[in-house]
């Protein structure tokens, strides 16, 4: 054979060798990109802090006017709501039953005992700026009881506790307490914080 026909046939063997497809590496350490991945228990968490989020502040003493709204009377009790107005700038929540006794003044002690509460929570009530809130209060006539039982004494106004609160409203409206704190008979009765200006 000649040697030119040797040298093209090894050139053919090359060139054919040198022309297959490369294998990708299977085996590089080259990073993807990342997946981020949110657990069923973290969403939730999430969740749960946004709703707590949500929910307005408690209603502050300092953010809060107390007024009367009007009366009515009814076998020997006086019914009337007290009513709670936001003053504050932004909105806020009041829930369960406020603190109410018979006081001779802004700073005095309570005279007699505290208002028994009546019924149950009715839950959050919430008070945009300018919104109100009330609970109704009822109040014995105090003639009825025996006066050695009563003790009774003229008084100008009422204390009002807001709900979960340590600061107190005075709201002026005169009336006979018993000096006695230990009364069978209720002088005061309250009920829970609902919307609005009734108390009921």
């Amino acid at each position: 054979m000649a040697w030119w026909l040797l040298t093209a046939a090894t050139v053919a063997t090359v060139s054919s060798c040198g022309s297959q497809p490369s294998v990708p590496d299977t085996t590089s350490s080259s990073p993807g990109p990342a997946l981020h991945v949110v657990s069923e228990s973290s969403a939730a968490r999430t969740s749960s802090v946004r709703d707590s989020d949500a929910v307005a502040p408690q209603c502050r003493t300092s953010d809060l006017a107390a007024g009367l709204g009007p009366e009515t009377a009814a076998a020997g009790t006086v019914a009337f709501p007290i009513v709670f107005t936001n003053n504050g700038s932004g909105p806020c929540v009041l829930e369960g039953f406020p603190g109410v006794s018979y006081v001779t003044g802004p700073d005095s002690a309570p005279v007699g005992a505290a208002a028994a509460r009546e019924g149950a929570s009715s839950g959050l009530v919430q008070l945009a700026p300018g919104g109100q809130a009330s609970t109704l209060v009822f109040a014995v006539n105090v003639g009825n009881i025996p006066t050695e039982q009563c003790q009774p004494v003229t008084v100008p106004g009422l204390r009002i506790y807001p709900p979960d609160n340590t600061a107190s409203l005075y709201l002026e409206r005169a009336a006979t307490a018993c000096g006695a704190g230990q009364v069978t008979t209720a002088q005061l009765r309250v009920r829970a914080v609902v919307a609005g200006a009734r108390g009921q």
